[in-house]
């Protein structure tokens, strides 16, 4: 599922209303949800882990690869484990 209508990327904020619409759309399927698009926090990842059954974070990975040490991916990857975990 996408978080948000518009272009892939990452962003501040998630729709106040994300849970919500990944409820509306769980009323339509028995297929596991996973949401996308926009994701680039860890706390953003934990809130989208708490309404659907996965997360896609793309765009943020690629920034990170880009120019940069791997190890700032690796720290990064590492804190969406933590904040995945502790949801």
């Amino acid at each position: 599922m996408v978080s948000l209508a518009g272009v892939t990327g990452a962003r501040q904020d998630l729709p106040p209303d994300l849970e919500a619409f990944v409820g509306r759309v769980r009323k339509r399927t028995a297929m596991p949800l996973c949401v996308g698009f926009g994701i680039s926090t860890p706390e953003q990842a934990r809130r989208a882990a708490g309404a659907a059954d996965g997360v896609i974070v793309g765009s943020r990975l690629l920034q990170l690869m880009d120019g940069q040490p791997y190890r700032h991916l690796n720290d990064f990857v590492t804190g969406l484990r933590k904040a995945l975990d502790a949801s």
